[in-house]
């Protein structure tokens, strides 16, 4: 991929300058300690996730529906998201990522996501999450929903009723 910005100095001057993006390094050291997360979470290593996650870790999924609330800790966060799977796995979803963006602190993903679940309850919508981290470890997610009452319906569709 090559990019192109032209510059106009003050002088008049026209400077062109050509970026081929594939070959520039970018360094996004949230995004690698996100990415080590979900690599240890696929083994459910729990080792490799407490690498990368502090154990007081707080997880907003925030809504009116059986999921929502606020995840305390490791263990609370790991439920959530094999919840999460386990009713995404069931939907065929498509997931597209629209940007993926950090810095010194924060790392983001908007996503455009769609599910195609045979129980015909379905839902087409937008999302951004937003991983706060500190001393190279995870230590909160938010997600935020363009369209919060669809996903609260979807997820009272879909989703079990938490058990206290």
């Amino acid at each position: 991929m090559v990019y192109c910005n032209e510059i106009i100095i003050e002088s008049g001057m026209k400077i062109e300058i050509i970026f081929n993006i594939n070959n520039i390094e970018m360094e996004n050291p949230n995004q690698k300690i996100v990415d080590k997360y979900f690599e240890a979470y696929g083994k459910h290593d729990m080792k490799g996730i407490r690498q990368v996650m502090s154990e007081n870790v707080k997880w907003y999924f925030l809504g009116n529906h059986p999921l929502a609330g606020v995840k305390n800790g490791v263990d609370e966060v790991v439920v959530f998201f094999d919840t999460m799977g386990g009713i995404m796995a069931k939907s065929n979803p498509k997931i597209e990522k629209l940007i993926v963006s950090e810095n010194e602190n924060h790392f983001i993903e908007c996503i455009h996501s769609r599910t195609n679940g045979p129980d015909g309850f379905n839902l087409d919508h937008y999302a951004c999450v937003l991983w706060t981290l500190a001393n190279e470890k995870i230590i909160e997610g938010r997600h935020f929903f363009a369209d919060p009452q669809a996903v609260d319906r979807y997820f009272s569709a879909v989703a079990e009723p938490a058990h206290h």
